[in-house]
């Protein structure tokens, strides 16, 4: 996770996940939770559609790595970064740079990074678009970032103020940070449809939600429901909403000209 900067800093700093926090979201195992599965597979899924294998990948917020392992195996030059210091997973600790600024990664290694990933990192940024500024002008070969978010205001909890959330994303708000950062969204949709309602449900109840996730104690039943939920993303509509959304953006080419006018 990462925290914005007043537009005088240039480095994120003050809100970064404490080891707690680590250990509440990313137990011992947590790949295995069924919603890591559906995750994982959906980021794939988008990475697969919009870069070559051999592209160089950033994650920004990665965490203890588990998505740069991923990606790894999968044929992409993946890397990450976290103003935390979580513990790694052992295939991921060359290539995850913890207590690191992406500004602050090795210069030839930024100027070979072709995609950023943020992957539940913006909703903790106050200024989103002033940080996604900060991100295209430090990879000057930056074509995409693929951006995942929680979806969906309604659906609000204690677990966004746990995690001092700003926003829960829709297609609107996408829309207008993409304008407003210059963005241009390729491709976009809604994803855990089927989460949808049982968590509004809760919501509803006036029941809260829980800050931490579990590893799995039934890991059969946890894989056929990521395969539930990642098979759902394939086939259901894109606007059909879920509570998290996820998107591709490109560089608009106008932008180009407009930092330079």
């Amino acid at each position: 996770m990462i925290n914005e900067v007043s537009a005088s800093d240039d480095r994120q700093a003050g809100s970064e996940f404490s080891g707690n926090e680590f250990d509440e979201l990313f137990p011992l195992g947590y790949e295995g939770h069924y919603w890591h599965r559906a995750r994982t597979a959906i980021v794939k899924s988008y990475v697969h559609a919009f870069c070559g294998v051999g592209d160089t990948l950033l994650e920004i917020g990665a965490a203890r790595g588990h998505y740069v392992s991923v990606l790894r195996k999968a044929g992409f030059d993946a890397y990450g970064c976290d103003l935390g210091d979580p513990w790694l997973h052992e295939e991921a600790r060359p290539f995850v740079f913890p207590k690191t600024d992406f500004a602050e990664i090795d210069k030839e290694l930024r100027e070979r990074v072709t995609t950023v990933l943020l992957l539940d990192v913006l909703e903790h940024i106050e200024q989103p678009v002033t940080f996604l500024d900060r991100v295209v002008r430090a990879f000057p070969a930056l074509r995409l970032l693929i951006i995942a978010l929680p979806a969906r205001q309604e659906l609000w909890s204690n677990f966004d103020e746990h995690y001092r959330h700003f926003l829960r994303y829709d297609v609107t708000e996408l829309r207008k940070l993409a304008l407003r950062s210059r963005l241009s969204i390729k491709s976009y949709s809604y994803v855990f449809h089927g989460l949808y309602l049982p968590t509004l449900l809760l919501k509803k109840l006036g029941m809260k939600r829980g800050t931490a996730f579990r590893a799995p104690k039934a890991p059969r039943l946890h894989r056929l429901l990521g395969i539930v939920l990642r098979v759902e993303s394939q086939f259901l509509p894109k606007n059909v909403y879920g509570t998290s959304l996820i998107c591709a953006c490109a560089k608009d080419p106008r932008s180009e000209n407009a930092r330079c006018n």
